[in-house]
């Protein structure tokens, strides 16, 4: 499972740790919500696809539901019933004593230290008793003002909109998503329009992404095509399998050429525009994330923006012959990725990235799991693998 997942429905489940369930049944509700909410977790890729598909999934009910039962006051004792009994034949609770009952859940919620707006949902159900001390009214304000609905929709707000301005906001693939999960939650009214409403963002989100998730994955292949032309004259060049070697400088210039055209007929994706979206340009300066979130990333040279350029347009598409292209030397330099230094370099990344996001609600949070990890196993996300970057193979050996 996803680390981020995990973290996500930590924060649903252990909140019943801090409630004294003594009901056997409801212990065994809260432990089917706990084993169903994983095996959620188990079939989704991404956070983002768990928090997409969790309201719909009826999780959401079931939670809310729970919670309520698991923080409303436990039974009175054997001694104590008898007087509760006398007392409840002419005296009602204050509303005081009934607000009371979610203390023990604002206490949690509290101590994690990033639910802000679910802190003051709860705070604004407390203040009630200062509106009144009648317990009608006090169950109109709550319906009227719908503040117990609110302890749920902040609560996602909560988790939303950290990892919001947590995300390159140039990943319209992820931002459009929680912008439009944000003004669900803010405009539901209940749990069955929230359900509802998500059920087709689902859909929408899906949609949206993968059209998204095209542009980067076309700058990818034209990138792909460009450094592996330039791999194959380098290879030609150490003159070990001249005939072969050329041969595969040819196959991959027109390789090159086909892949370009590719994108520049069907979609208008030009060179051009290409480099003039930031979001196309920055996946042809093989980027590599130094955070969790991809906020920040480290990026090759700006120049081999320049270098593709002349490379595609002075030798792939021209029709200049093949020996003039290897008998000629390029006027811009193509900066392949740092090997030896690597570690010395990716350290001062990790230090500046560090600092841009420490005011980010989403990585103090992450701080503070960290901390509180200590020697305990609590899995962080792991930052991605160098080795395993889709431009790997362009590290310079």
């Amino acid at each position: 499972m996803d680390a981020m997942i995990k973290q996500t429905i930590s924060g649903y489940t252990s909140v019943f740790g801090t409630f004294n369930v003594t009901d056997d049944n409801l212990k065994k509700e809260i432990e089917g919500f706990t084993n169903d909410i994983n095996a959620l977790g188990e079939s989704c890729s991404d956070v983002m696809d768990f928090m997409t598909k969790f309201p719909a999934s009826g999780l959401q009910e079931k939670y809310s539901g729970l919670m309520a039962k698991a923080s409303a006051p436990p039974p009175p004792a054997e001694g104590e019933a008898e007087e509760q009994a006398q007392t409840s034949k002419g005296e009602l609770p204050t509303v005081e004593a009934f607000l009371s009952q979610y203390k023990t859940s604002y206490d949690a919620v509290k101590d994690a230290g990033y639910r802000k707006r679910a802190e003051k949902a709860y705070e604004n159900i407390f203040d009630v008793q200062n509106r009144t001390d009648d317990l009608l009214e006090m169950n109109i304000i709550l319906e009227k003002e719908k503040m117990l609905w609110k302890i749920v929709s902040e609560d996602f707000l909560d988790i939303y909109q950290p990892i919001l301005d947590a995300t390159d906001p140039l990943n319209l693939g992820i931002v459009k998503q929680f912008e439009n999960l944000i003004k669900i939650c803010e405009e539901s009214t209940c749990d069955e329009e929230l359900t509802y409403k998500t059920d087709i963002a689902i859909h929408i989100n899906q949609k949206y992404s993968y059209k998204f998730l095209a542009r980067s994955i076309a700058s990818i292949m034209l990138a792909n095509a460009i450094v592996g032309y330039i791999a194959c004259k380098k290879k030609f060049r150490l003159w070990f399998e001249p005939k072969t070697d050329l041969l595969g400088v040819i196959t991959q210039r027109d390789a090159a050429k086909r892949a370009y055209e590719y994108l520049k007929n069907n979609f208008g994706w030009d060179f051009d525009y290409i480099v003039n979206d930031e979001w196309m340009k920055l996946w042809l300066l093989i980027p590599i994330g130094v955070d969790v979130m991809w906020r920040i990333k480290k990026i090759s040279d700006p120049q081999n923006i320049d270098a593709l350029r002349e490379l595609l347009f002075d030798e792939i598409l021209s029709d200049r012959p093949i020996e003039d292209i290897l008998l000629t030397e390029q006027k811009m330099v193509y900066f392949y990725l740092l090997v030896e230094r690597e570690d010395e370099v990716n350290a001062q990344y990790e230090a500046e990235a560090k600092k841009l996001n420490v005011d980010y609600i989403y990585f103090k949070y992450q701080e503070k799991l960290k901390a509180a990890a200590g020697d305990k196993e609590i899995k962080m996300p792991e930052k991605p693998d160098k080795k395993k970057s889709l431009f790997g193979f362009m590290n310079k050996k």
